[in-house]
């Protein structure tokens, strides 16, 4: 199998990604103009919520679904069955988990409000829809043939987008609820059905356009359903741990916070976080397209492939993973401000800002997709428990942090224990996964990638200091120059090297 379609695959996914990502910048900015800080902390609260419980419905299915698939995708008999009962085991447990979701809430402080569990509840049924499409997507990721998925995800995210135009303009425009109660619990839970509305349309579109590699519907094999369940268990406890670590910060902050600010908090955590998620999002999509790749040279006892492939995927996130954080810290008032209103980065109102969360938080970025790296081969070599062991003591390690620092720094604390366990989660998946590749980290190029970096964001900070622009004029012309700065010196470097060795 050739890195070329593992390339053009993951760009496929990409470029649906980064579509919707875009989308996504806007509909932030848009929301956070709409719903007060409170209010849109009680949104980022509810779908923070569900994805906690979202986890143990998936219970890493689709992960080792693309593992089975890639295993017999020649045996069209067999793809039929895994696909056909990850569909009905997926559809059983969401079952549970919206019945756990609601229960549980109702006796959770500040989540047993009515409007929160009508949130809860319609962001439940999102999540059917989201395990419906992931179970689609794992037969189509296997086969890389996920191109289609840009036109899936970007057509329904589009119609997503201008659901919450109507919405904010036209239906429910926001002077009509300033003060009536009745009108923000119907303008809130419009904004989260607009949302129901993306995924319905994704997942249909991606349903019809899979059907044409394989015949998918619900199937029954108890014999099997046993198997998947006790191979994906450990990776889906596993995950569900690392969900945890990752999420339970704003569970803990509405409870451990005064319940007065305890949603406006939440609202200035989960701006940075959101741009922190949605980046993180790349990392997976590449590394799901390398774990075939990962399996078949693992299967044939083959090191130096998987050291060649190992070396690849550890370039391209380390550039990312770097480029990203570095923009992100240079550029982090003009970003804020540009997806969300003033009150998000004034110290007079608060006594933390979403800014202060963003000076940390960015850093994420790159310790998660090392560490994703290294998680991907424990999967590709069927290590799923040692990856439940070193899942467990990161979440009793980010639950204690967050305990400690909460009371004290608020969501800033957060920001600190979750970047800290991510790091040690990259020490952790690197340690468990050197029997299967001696890898160094490719001193020579992190060395020059860090130097680019360094390079290009002083550039970008004398540029700032000099600028006085608009915010979208700055962040445009910054990530121009800092693009130009940083890729083109590292790409620079690699063409010279190719070019000596060719020689």
């Amino acid at each position: 199998m050739s890195t070329k379609k593992v390339y053009s695959n993951t760009l496929a996914q990409i470029a649906g990604k980064v579509a919707t990502a875009l989308i996504s910048i806007f509909l932030i900015k848009i929301l956070t103009n709409y719903l007060d800080v409170a209010g849109y902390g009680l949104y980022s609260k509810v779908y923070n919520y569900l994805s906690i419980f979202s986890v143990i419905a998936d219970l890493g299915l689709y992960t080792i679904t693309v593992r089975e698939i890639s295993t017999h995708k020649n045996d069209h008999e067999k793809v039929q069955n895994i696909v056909g009962n990850i569909l009905t085991l997926r559809t059983f447990f969401w079952g549970v988990i919206i019945f756990l979701s609601l229960v549980i809430g109702f006796f959770l402080p500040w989540y047993n409000s009515w409007i929160a569990m009508a949130g809860i509840l319609i962001t439940g049924v999102f999540t059917l829809f989201g395990l419906m499409n992931s179970s689609v997507m794992s037969l189509l990721q296997a086969h890389l043939r996920t191109e289609f998925s840009f036109i899936s995800t970007t057509t329904g995210k589009v119609i997503n987008f201008l659901a919450v135009l109507l919405i904010v303009f036209v239906l429910l425009p926001k002077g009509l609820m300033s003060d009536n109660p009745t009108m923000q619990f119907w303008g809130f839970v419009s904004i989260l059905l607009a949302g129901l509305l993306w995924n319905i349309v994704m997942t249909g579109l991606l349903y019809f356009y899979a059907r044409r590699i394989e015949p998918i519907r619900f199937r029954f094999d108890s014999v099997y359903i046993k198997h998947i369940l006790w191979i994906s268990l450990p990776y889906g406890v596993a995950l569900f741990l690392n969900v945890i670590y990752f999420k339970v910060d704003i569970v803990l902050l509405s409870v451990l916070e005064p319940q007065i600010i305890a949603d406006t908090s939440i609202a200035l955590y989960s701006v940075p976080m959101k741009i922190v998620e949605v980046g993180m999002m790349f990392g997976t999509l590449f590394l799901n397209s390398m774990l075939p790749l990962f399996t078949e040279a693992i299967q044939k006892i083959d090191k130096e492939k998987l050291f060649e492939y190992v070396a690849k995927a550890y370039k391209i996130l380390l550039v990312f993973g770097v480029g990203i954080a570095s923009f992100l810290f240079i550029n982090d008032v003009n970003v804020i401000s540009f997806i969300a209103t003033k009150e998000y980065i004034e110290h007079s109102k608060h006594l933390y800002t979403s800014l202060d969360a963003m000076k940390i938080v960015v850093f994420i970025f790159l310790f998660y997709f090392l560490s994703s790296l290294f998680t991907y081969l424990l999967i590709a070599h069927d290590e799923q428990k040692k990856l439940l062991r070193i899942n467990l003591i990161i979440t009793l390690a980010n639950l204690i942090g967050n305990l400690t620092l909460i009371p004290f720094y608020s969501f800033v604390g957060s920001a600190w224990v979750t970047l800290i366990c991510q790091i040690l989660l990259l020490v952790f998946t690197y340690h468990a996964t050197r029997h299967l590749v001696h890898f160094h980290f490719l001193p020579g190029f992190t060395l020059s990638t860090l130097f680019f970096a360094i390079i290009a964001s002083g550039t970008n900070w004398y540029i700032l200091q000099s600028l006085h622009t608009g915010v979208f004029l700055s962040l445009l012309v910054c990530t121009g120059v800092f693009s130009i700065l940083y890729l083109g010196g590292i790409g620079g470097v690699w063409f010279l090297s190719k070019k000596k060795l060719q020689k």
